[in-house]
């Protein structure tokens, strides 16, 4: 599976998420949206080194890991990056809980050394821009959003000859920092973690349905100590600072507060 990594730490005491090592019950599996990735390997090395759980995460586009979990993938937790890709498996009745986590944006990003003069998404239009990366419009939630936004504004007919569509938004946002492609629509947070690209100009979030970012807790994990404590550290107030650093919105009550 892409992006697959694997941290165990270990931690002797039950911690305060509830988290008390028996059997093989030490192990957590995330499905994760490729946009979540940094942000989630932090948390989770935090989590292994308290909880003494070995916390693994597979990140992808959404569709990709909803198709393999509805397909019986052994995930615990589901971080998907849109909510049709969570009722898709919720559908399946795979699912024991679910909290709207987090929020994005979509940004226009460019190459940090172009001279392209980027302000708006008409400018797209022009002959220099010959490559638009985005994630899979027909699949990738990033793109879905991408396509909207350019329909919305009566573009996407203009401009579909000239995009590149990509297995996730991480592959996108890679599109332009090798220069594969003059522009691509990432999330703001995608492009805030790379060097090698500027933001020329946010679309505004009129233009899309709102971009949220389910969390699932799977029968697979229901009922596992190690799932269910991780899937609550998940919006605690440890992981959602981390969550903001990364530039999420965050749109759920803090684990703990009334």
């Amino acid at each position: 599976m892409n992006g697959r990594c694997i941290l165990c730490l270990a931690w002797p005491a039950i911690v305060a998420w509830g988290f008390a090592a028996r059997g093989d019950d030490r192990t957590v599996l995330v499905f994760a949206a490729a946009s979540t990735s940094n942000a989630l390997d932090e948390i989770r090395t935090e989590f292994s080194k308290t909880a003494g759980v070995r916390v693994e995460a597979s990140y992808a586009a959404s569709s990709t890991l909803a198709r393999q979990i509805a397909y019986g993938a052994d995930a615990d937790l589901f971080l998907s990056a849109d909510t049709a890709w969570a009722d898709h498996v919720a559908g399946k009745g795979l699912v024991a809980a679910r909290k709207d986590l987090l929020g994005n944006r979509l940004v226009v990003v460019a190459p940090v050394d172009s001279p392209l003069k980027l302000a708006k998404a008409e400018d797209l239009l022009a002959p220099a821009v010959e490559h638009l990366a985005l994630g899979d419009p027909e699949a990738v939630p990033a793109g879905k959003y991408a396509k909207a936004a350019l329909t919305k504004l009566e573009l996407w007919s203009r401009l579909k000859e000239k995009v590149v569509p990509a297995a996730d938004v991480r592959h996108a946002l890679g599109y332009v920092e090798t220069g594969a492609a003059e522009a691509a629509v990432v999330y703001a947070t995608d492009a805030a973690v790379s060097k090698r690209v500027r933001v020329a100009f946010e679309l505004p979030a009129t233009l899309t349905p709102p971009i949220r970012y389910p969390l699932l807790l799977l029968k697979h994990g229901q009922g596992r100590t190690a799932a269910e404590s991780f899937y609550r550290y998940l919006s605690s107030p440890a992981a959602l600072k981390v969550f903001q650093k990364f530039g999420f919105q965050i749109l759920t009550e803090p684990a703990g507060k009334k």
